[in-house]
């Protein structure tokens, strides 16, 4: 960071601000939207057990970040934490990494979003505006609120969380009200309640895992928080538990609304079906799954900002990426990422078509994130063993972290076994190569400008100056 350029604005939000961020990042409506008739294939009438357990280990997951969060408050997230862990080639692995992962989070929401409007408008009102153009608008709009600060978009993310949350919840209420198909009871929740046994109980959990991916980006605004060792781990473990125990209601409310038969399982859109067998307002669910992704986009372009902002100013990325503009907001990262953003949406969406984008970005985001998850894991208990001995709990980083990791591969192995298919598989292939671009770049610093190493893995504090270094 450059000595006359100013750091992210200290205390700009508090532990329900970064709570927010990370539980409109999540996407409710538009995880359990789309995730739901996934998850229910595999687990059947089992759903709600099979999110229960996601619940559990992004649970473990949160403890972990956390546990790093009270010691390096930063907007690096897993890139600073996996410095400390691993060292600084470990970090910029893991910093690389995740620059993918969250890099694809806007191109993904930006195609479903300019397509789904597309589809509502031509069914409820027969406007046929093209999916590209309403695309370009909401980029507009997520840029213009994302410029105004994090606390601007904290307030956003809020209004839109709690409005598809609403919704969601007054149609739960209204099918467990009725009793829904065969009547209330908790046989959901039994594991024989899996029609494949456990293993269709472990698909289940990969999706209801993928439900959660976003709840770590509170790890990203470690420096804009206010007490961020003690706020970041209340947002973190506030965000799983809540839209957790949203996610697990949503599971108990789907499988009694089909009841304990094949239909739930078969059903490519069953919030639809539900919709209109309990409520009959199905244009009210396209509406709150508008609302939900964006909420999510405006979440997720935050959380990609900071990382974006973190890598520029230890120089890894161009420097004024690493700068702060007008109300002390990373605004040449913002202007980076949301051009690239919008660019590689609409390329993708000319390649395979926006729902193909989404998809072929979704994979990106899925392996990547579940990857960027284990190596935090491993690296807590390296970080603790090395820098803070005297503070090791065998529990909480040792147990937790190995469980976590162990209990991640499970999300691994259904992403790739089978081998995907077409675009999907392209977007495996995108991770390796970007892998073998990353490490190639990190040779040449190594070389050419070992100098920057030393930048890697700092903590800026209260007065602008990096507190510690990774090792």
């Amino acid at each position: 960071m450059s000595q006359q350029s100013p750091g992210l604005r200290r205390g700009a939000l508090g532990a329900v601000g970064a709570a927010v961020i990370s539980m409109a990042f999540m996407g409710p409506a538009t995880s359990v939207f789309f995730n739901t008739p996934l998850a229910a294939s595999a687990a059947g009438y089992a759903l709600p057990l099979a999110i229960l357990l996601a619940m559990v280990v992004c649970l473990l997951v949160a403890s972990v970040i956390a546990s790093f969060a009270r010691k390096l408050p930063t907007a690096g997230f897993a890139y600073t934490f996996n410095s400390h862990g691993f060292g600084r080639r470990g970090g910029f692995a893991s910093g690389w990494l995740l620059l993918l992962a969250y890099g694809m989070v806007a191109p993904m929401l930006l195609s479903a979003i300019g397509s789904y409007t597309h589809d509502f408008l031509r069914a409820e009102l027969s406007w046929n505006v093209p999916w590209w153009l309403l695309t370009l608008l909401y980029g507009a709009a997520v840029w213009g609120i994302s410029a105004l600060g994090v606390s601007q978009s904290a307030k956003t993310a809020l209004v839109f969380l709690v409005l598809e949350l609403g919704v969601l919840l007054a149609l739960f209420g209204m099918i467990l009200g009725k009793g829904g198909a065969d009547g209330v009871s908790l046989a959901p929740f039994s594991p024989s309640s899996s029609p494949d046994g456990l293993g269709g109980l472990g698909k289940g959990m990969l999706w209801g895992i993928l439900m959660f991916i976003g709840f770590e980006s509170a790890g990203t605004l470690g420096e804009e928080a206010r007490s961020a060792r003690r706020a970041i781990p209340i947002a973190l473990f506030t965000a799983v538990l809540a839209i957790g125990a949203f996610y697990v209601l949503s599971g108990f409310a789907a499988a009694t609304g089909f009841g304990d038969h094949a239909a739930l399982r078969n059903d490519a859109e069953p919030w639809t079906t539900l919709m209109h067998r309990y409520w009959g307002l199905g244009w009210l669910l396209a509406l709150t799954v508008l609302n939900s992704q964006f909420a999510n986009l405006i979440s997720g372009v935050t959380a990609q900002v900071r990382v974006v902002f973190a890598m520029g100013r230890e120089g890894l990325l161009p420097r004024v990426l690493g700068t702060v503009g007008h109300g002390q907001v990373p605004q040449a990262a913002l202007a980076c990422y949301m051009i690239l953003s919008l660019a590689a949406t609409l390329v993708g969406g000319l390649w395979i078509g926006p729902l193909g984008m989404y998809g072929f970005a979704g994979q990106i985001v899925g392996v990547a994130m579940v990857l960027v998850y284990i190596s935090i894991s491993i690296a807590l208990v390296r970080y603790y063993r090395r820098e803070h001995r005297a503070e090791f709990s065998a529990l909480r980083h040792g147990v937790i972290p190995v469980l976590a990791a162990l209990l991640l591969l499970l999300p691994m192995y259904g992403q790739l076994v089978p081998l995907p298919t077409g675009p999907n598989r392209v977007a495996l292939v995108l991770i390796v190569v970007w892998m073998a671009a990353g490490l190639a770049y990190l040779a040449w610093i190594v070389r050419n400008r070992p100098t920057l190493l030393d930048a890697m893995g700092r903590v800026w504090t209260d007065d602008e100056t990096p507190a510690t270094a990774a090792h």
